[in-house]
C-alpha cells in the first residue's frame, strides 16, 4: 500500500509543476533567452557549444525486477541528466536512482548512448552501454551496464512516460525494468574555450 500512496504523491506533485512565467528575460538582441525549462530526455542544442544544454529531468514510477521466486516491484525516484557532444545521435546520460524500500544510497549510472530520433519527436528511444554502482555482488565496485529506453513526450504539461530496461553485465543479475514518468527540471549551456 505504501508504494501505491508513494507513486500516486510522486505523479501528483509533477501534475502540480509551476506554470510558465509570460514575460520572459530578454537578451539584448531581442532574443529570449531562456524560451522555456527544457523538455525530457532531451541534449539541447548542440550549435556554438563545446557540449550540448545539459538538461535534468526528475523522475519517478515503479521499479520491477523478476527475483526468484516472485517479482520485486518498488516506488523509485530518480535524477536524471543528459548531455551530448558533437557527433550527431550519440549522447551522455547519468542517473542517480533511489529505491527508498532499499535504503537510503542512490544507485548512479552513467551511459553512453545512440538515440536515432530527432528530439523534437515527441518519441524518444535510446539505447546504451555504461556503468552502475550497487550491482556487483563481490563488494563496492562499479559494474558494466547495458540500458534501452522508450518515452513518449506528451503535449500536457511537459509529462513524458517513460518504460527502461537495463541489465547489469555483472553474475547474477536478473534485468530491470523502470515504468515512470518523467518532467524537466532546467537546461543549463556549458562552454569550454
Amino acid at each position: 500500500m505504501h508504494r501505491v500512496v508513494a507513486l500516486a504523491a510522486l505523479i501528483g506533485l509533477l501534475g502540480v509543476a509551476p506554470a510558465r512565467v509570460a514575460a520572459q528575460h530578454e537578451d539584448p538582441e531581442g532574443e529570449p533567452a531562456h524560451p522555456n525549462h527544457g523538455t525530457t530526455f532531451s541534449t539541447g542544442t548542440r550549435e556554438g557549444w563545446t557540449f550540448s544544454t545539459p538538461h535534468l529531468d526528475i523522475n519517478g514510477g515503479l521499479f520491477s525486477m523478476n527475483t526468484s521466486p516472485a517479482t520485486t516491484q518498488e516506488a523509485f525516484f530518480r535524477l536524471h541528466a543528459q548531455t551530448a557532444f558533437g557527433i550527431h545521435y550519440l549522447q551522455l546520460s547519468s542517473d542517480l536512482l533511489w529505491i527508498p524500500q532499499f535504503g537510503a544510497t542512490p544507485v548512479w549510472s552513467g551511459v553512453l548512448e545512440v538515440s536515432p530520433i530527432q528530439q523534437e519527436s515527441p518519441f524518444y528511444v535510446a539505447a546504451g552501454i555504461g556503468l552502475i554502482s550497487g550491482r556487483n555482488q563481490n563488494g563496492d565496485k562499479l559494474s558494466g551496464w547495458l540500458q534501452g529506453t522508450v518515452a513518449y513526450r506528451s503535449p500536457i504539461h511537459e509529462i513524458t512516460p517513460f518504460v527502461q530496461i537495463g541489465k547489469a553485465l555483472s553474475n547474477g543479475n536478473q534485468a530491470e525494468l523502470l515504468f515512470g514518468i518523467a518532467h524537466p527540471l532546467a537546461p543549463y549551456k556549458l562552454h569550454l574555450p
